[in-house]
């Protein structure tokens, strides 16, 4: 394995994939427990274009969360 180059616009691509799938995924969970499917894709597009803001910082801080621990495992790793 090589140098590890950073490539910005990969990252912003699977930065947004991602931002859409975990709105993806917020969604079917909210409608799994509250029963609301009628709303389901108004529902996605609200969390993934910030017009809900309380969804929009859960997907952020769960962001977060995974990255921090997914580099923290990808260096442990590296490093034994």
């Amino acid at each position: 394995m090589g140098t590890l180059r950073f490539n910005p616009i990969n990252f912003i691509i699977s930065m947004a994939v991602g931002w859409f799938f975990m709105s993806f995924l917020q969604t079917v969970a909210r409608s799994l427990f509250s029963g609301d499917w009628d709303n389901f894709s108004s529902r996605v597009r609200s969390i993934a274009f910030f017009h809900d803001g309380r969804a929009a910082s859960i997907n952020i801080a769960l962001i977060v969360a995974i990255g921090i621990a997914a580099t923290g495992i990808w260096f442990l790793v590296r490093k034994g």
